[in-house]
């Protein structure tokens, strides 16, 4: 009996002569398209939605209580956002909402993206709507465009918002960051409000000459400030304190802390305190403009001084409470501010004595603003000396602060990037002067704004290019010995205050990651330090076990 003509082949053969199968598609890339067109569509649509809807209410609300009205075209509009934008809205919404339950879904960043922004928006148009509206309404001005616009985003946000808080589909990264700007936007309403109140209580007294006299025209200043000032008020307590947000150690919540401690607060604290100590040399300096004119600001410098102390007393305890680089990076911003107060007050001093040798302003503007000059560079000199402390600026526990070169560096860049800009301005005022002087005016006249700008500069420049030099030397001989330049600490804890240890040890950049599970017994950050003693590399990973044990891995480059 003959062979077969063909014996069938075996498994491991026709393996071998199939073909390569085809490399997989990326789809990671893919799902963060797809999710990124999805969300944008989704925040277009409920935009227009709610625009609509808004317009629509409008009417309904509006004093004949009629949606079709004259205004046919403004109808046909808010009818196609409504009717159109809003069931494709609707349908966007499905499709995200039924997939938001998968771990990839809630833990891509683009999803927390779309809630922030949307209820950000969400947020602002709602509050500022409906406060403007409470505030008109009292004053007898029914106006049914802000009402209406207010219930309509007030639901877009409390939907946003409830995805946000959802046990089962809500985002597991970024989740502090909306509470967060929810609160800032409270406490700005909140001070705001405080702030216009109380001005208006004060000039309605100084108008009236010590006698309060309630009037139309008398409370509404001081009332209606008041609308933002509650609803702020509220809105920050809720998310301050019910939701947590002045328990948040995330790198957000840090950063607003500062911003709000640092800047917003001590400016406004700032700002308030220079138009203070202005209005009151102007009365000592026997001003010959009328006493109306003279107290005109003095309602809005009183306020912004009480009102800015009273959030930066406050805000400073919470920083008390947290690690000290908070403290630090907050010390490092009003320096800042207070940096630029003075720079202000040394250029319109500079300005105004500049002024004296022109004739085209009388001699009572050149003393208002030569006072105004003398105020900022008192009240910022002041405050620049007690937060920076220039005495001991170069002391070595100074300059290991984190932050400081970057705070150094920023100061002179920017600095000496206005002086070279001024310098060029003078420049065109010196040719443009030369070139066409039949026009009138002399070059001190020209160009004295930009030449006090260039002294202030050109000071602030000088010294913080000598104290980052100054720096600099101190710690060469630090750099040369360090043996670890980058440390990655995993923790279960917090890891603040273990990576500011072990920076404090070896002087490296610590980034610290997050363990999901819990870790019994971990060792503290000067074990951990420790642990890095004798170590070389350029970065090294360091695990924190269980029981204070500690795990240090070099890794390569």
């Amino acid at each position: 009996m003959s062979a077969p003509d063909s014996a069938p082949a075996s498994p491991l053969a026709s393996a071998a002569q199939a073909p390569p199968a085809a490399p997989a598609p990326a789809v990671g890339g893919v799902q963060t398209v797809r999710r990124v067109i999805t969300y944008l569509l989704l925040l277009v649509m409920v935009i227009i939605a709610a625009m609509g809807l808004s317009g629509l209410l409008e009417r309904a609300l509006g004093p004949d209580r009629s949606i079709v009205s004259y205004d046919n075209y403004g109808l046909a509009q808010n009818l196609a956002f409504s009717l159109i934008a809003g069931p494709l809205a609707a349908l966007l919404w499905w499709l995200v909402w039924r997939t938001s339950a998968s771990a990839r879904d809630r833990a891509s960043v683009a999803w927390p993206v779309y809630l922030v922004i949307t209820s950000t928006i969400a947020l602002i148009t709602f509050t500022t709507s409906l406060f403007g509206w409470a505030a008109q309404a009292l004053a007898g001005d029914w106006q049914p465009g802000g009402l209406a616009t207010g219930i309509v985003w007030g639901l877009v946000w409390l939907w946003h918002y409830w995805m946000w808080r959802h046990p089962a589909k809500g985002p597991t990264r970024l989740v502090g960051v909306a509470p967060a700007i929810a609160s800032l936007v409270g406490l700005t309403y909140g001070v705001g409000g405080l702030v216009f109140s109380l001005s208006g209580l004060i000039d309605s007294t100084v108008d009236a000459f010590g006698q309060l006299v309630v009037s139309g025209s008398t409370w509404e200043p001081i009332v209606q400030p008041l609308v933002w000032a509650v609803g702020g008020g509220i809105l920050w307590w809720w998310h301050w304190f019910r939701v947590g947000v002045c328990k948040q150690t995330t790198g957000f919540a840090n950063v607003l802390l500062v911003f709000i401690t640092g800047f917003a607060a001590f400016a406004v604290f700032a700002f308030g305190v220079t138009l203070t100590l202005a209005t009151i040399l102007e009365l000592v300096t026997g001003s010959t403009d009328p006493l109306a004119v003279l107290l005109d600001p003095l309602g809005i410098a009183i306020a912004c001084a009480a009102f800015g102390a009273l959030t930066l007393v406050y805000h400073v305890r919470v920083v008390a409470a947290h690690p000290p680089v908070i403290a630090s990076a907050t010390r490092l911003v009003t320096s800042g501010v207070a940096l630029a107060f003075a720079a202000t007050g040394v250029g319109v001093t500079v300005n105004a004595l500049l002024a004296t040798f022109a004739s085209t302003l009388v001699a009572d503007n050149i003393r208002n603003l030569l006072l105004g000059g003398i105020s900022a560079l008192l009240v910022g000199g002041a405050l620049w000396w007690v937060t920076w402390r220039p005495v001991s600026a170069s002391s070595p526990g100074r300059v290991a602060t984190p932050g400081r070169r970057v705070y150094l560096v920023v100061i002179f860049g920017l600095s000496a990037l206005v002086a070279l800009i001024t310098l060029l301005v003078i420049g065109f005022q010196l040719f443009s002067f030369l070139l066409d002087s039949a026009n009138g005016g002399s070059f001190i006249d020209r160009s004295r704004q930009a030449i006090g700008l260039l002294a202030a500069t050109v000071l602030v420049a000088a010294y913080h290019f000598a104290i980052w030099r100054s720096d600099r030397s101190n710690s060469i001989g630090h750099e040369q010995v360090r043996r670890i330049d980058r440390v990655t600490l995993v923790t279960a804890s917090g890891g603040t205050d273990a990576a500011d240890a072990i920076r404090a040890a070896t002087g490296a950049r610590v980034t610290v990651l997050r363990r999901a599970d819990a870790v019994h017994g971990e060792a503290d950050g000067a074990a951990l330090a420790k642990a890095l003693d004798g170590v070389e590399a350029g970065h090294v990973l360091v695990v924190a076990g269980a029981k204070s044990a500690v795990e240090v891995i070099r890794l390569g480059d």
